[in-house]
């Protein structure tokens, strides 16, 4: 009997990774249970206003390419992406979206049935897939939630939800279980193999356009079990969060809205962007972040005005091309088509995490990773918009194919990768996630300084995180592992690349191909690590 026959599959996160690998190991067979700290379908996915990047026959025929798109990504990469990962995901994305179609996913289209297709910033050609206008993240889970709660209803998997994973167990040197936390209880389920699909680390920073909900659980999980965690130091700042000091809670404006014809001015009305970058505001993702940040610091504000988009497309353009972004905006009290909106640059994504390969293999065997928590290196020093649904779920697929199908001890290589280890905590100085978000928020932010990345590193290496609950201690453990993963690693990358920005750089452009990889040190891994501490409530 072949030895992956049978074999235990959990996938950890519920998002657009999660969801989908968990269709694709019913598609083939396999024994699968979803453990999902919140809600099935809870998480950062649904909240993603952009959409998914694909060239299909109908851009074909309109002149774009697999070639262009590859192209376009690269280039946003800023010449540090994965060539082979980049083409299997440019090439995949066609395919995937006739699959998605099958499991309901219902991208808008225009009155003769065509896709309404649309333009993003650094994209050359228009390739954008919707659904429901900017609603596209909540759109896609949600169908792809009622086809696994389908599946689960015909048992063909099993769903643990209000899970969170806290442990990754080993026996033998083989992964043997999952340790996760329910209703204060503390369980343990049988695993042979684990994805982590677990999203992105925006509890981090005090401004960003993540849900409270993403706390770098995947790289936590696999940081203690050994994973090597690579390009750290490249995190996405969106250029268009409406400003949260004035209309807290309001959330981003897509990158979309720009792509209609949105510009970017300052309180003065002094548009800034076309004397910057010869795509204005759209320009990559971290030039137009930069530049919104520059003013800030200059002592100016940002504003997004779309009333010249509403002017020319006639009226209610804007309400209805983007529905949801509209209606938040009239509950603060704004008007997207009649007046301009504040808008500051917030963390966005994180384009480094667990190392893989295009398999979704880390560096430790029976451990794989896929959406944003992974890195398959296609998205370099900065991600290309509205590819991030799309490798996550590429790359998902490809997990859960491996997972039934690798040989027991397979892992990815480690090819053109610095590899660094995380010194062992030299104290136990008490630090709580609002101090921990603002040390990240001044440090590990649009602009960073060697300096100040020292002094994190100092205090992080003599602190251990502190809350009250298990769950919220947990977390706060998980943010407080990839701070130290983010500052070891832009300090390391002393040139700006990027989104990675040093206001110190002397040599910006160099080293582009340099992959620097950080694993913690073995006292700080599973059960050999110093226990984080409680607050007695």
């Amino acid at each position: 009997m072949n030895e992956t026959s049978g074999r235990r599959i959990v996938i950890i996160g519920s998002g657009a990774a999660g969801l989908s690998a968990a269709l694709e190991a019913v598609r083939l067979g396999l024994t699968v249970t979803v453990l999902t700290k919140d809600a099935l379908g809870d998480g950062n996915s649904k909240f993603a206003q952009g959409g998914i990047a694909a060239v299909t026959l109908q851009g074909e025929s309109a002149g774009d390419s697999v070639s262009a798109h590859m192209a376009d990504t690269l280039k946003a990469g800023a010449g540090h992406c994965g060539t082979d990962a980049v083409l299997q995901m440019c090439g995949s994305a066609g395919g995937l979206v006739s699959t998605l179609e099958d499991y309901k996913v219902a991208f808008d289209r225009n009155t003769d049935g065509s896709y309404q297709l649309g333009l993003e910033a650094a994209h050359s050609a228009h390739r954008i897939l919707h659904v429901d206008g900017d609603a596209s993240g909540a759109g896609l889970i949600d169908a792809l939630r009622q086809s696994v709660r389908c599946a689960q209803a015909a048992g063909q998997l099993n769903i643990i939800e209000h899970a969170l994973a806290t442990e990754l167990e080993f026996s033998a040197h083989r992964l043997s279980a999952v340790r996760y936390l329910q209703e204060d209880q503390e369980l343990v389920l049988e695993a042979d193999a684990v994805l982590l699909a677990t999203g992105g680390l925006g509890a981090l920073y005090q401004a960003s356009t993540n849900p409270k909900g993403a706390t770098a659980d995947g790289i936590g999980l696999a940081a203690r079990a050994g994973a090597v965690i690579t390009d750290a130091e490249f995190i996405q700042f969106h250029p268009t969060l409406v400003d949260p000091l004035a209309y807290p809670g309001t959330g981003m404006i897509s990158e979309a809205v720009r792509g209609e014809g949105a510009i970017l001015i300052t309180e003065t009305g002094h548009r800034f962007m076309p004397g910057l970058h010869e795509q204005a505001e759209l320009a990559p993702r971290d030039v137009v972040a930069r530049a919104i940040h520059a003013q800030y610091v200059a002592g100016h504000r940002v504003f997004l005005d779309a009333r010249g988009v509403e002017s020319a497309r006639g009226d209610d353009f804007l309400a209805r091309r983007f529905p949801s972004i509209s209606a938040r905006l009239k509950a603060a009290g704004l008007d997207l088509a009649a007046e301009p909106i504040p808008v500051v640059a917030a963390q966005h994504y994180a384009m480094g995490g667990i190392h893989t390969d295009t398999s979704g293999r880390s560096s430790v065997p029976g451990v794989y990773a896929a959406g944003e928590c992974a890195n398959t290196t296609v998205h370099g020093a900065n991600r290309l918009a509205s590819n991030s649904l799309l490798e996550a779920m590429v790359f998902a697929r490809k997990a859960v194919y491996a997972m039934g199908h690798d040989e027991p001890g397979r892992t990815c290589q480690l090819n053109n990768v610095e590899l660094g280890e995380l010194p062992p905590v030299s104290t136990d100085a008490p630090l709580e996630l609002e101090q921990l978000q603002a040390l990240a928020s001044e440090h590990l932010g649009v602009h960073r300084t060697g300096q100040g990345l020292q002094s994190l590193i100092q205090v992080l290496s003599s602190s251990a995180p502190v809350a009250q609950g298990s769950r919220e201690l947990a977390e706060l453990d998980n943010l407080w592992i990839t701070a130290r993963m983010i500052a070891h690693a832009a300090a390391a990358r002393d040139t700006s690349l990027g989104a990675h920005h040093r206001l110190d750089s002397t040599n910006t452009g160099e080293h582009t191909t340099t992959r620097y990889g950080w694993v913690l040190a073995a006292t700080q891994r599973t059960s050999n690590r110093p226990q984080s501490k409680e607050i007695n409530a």
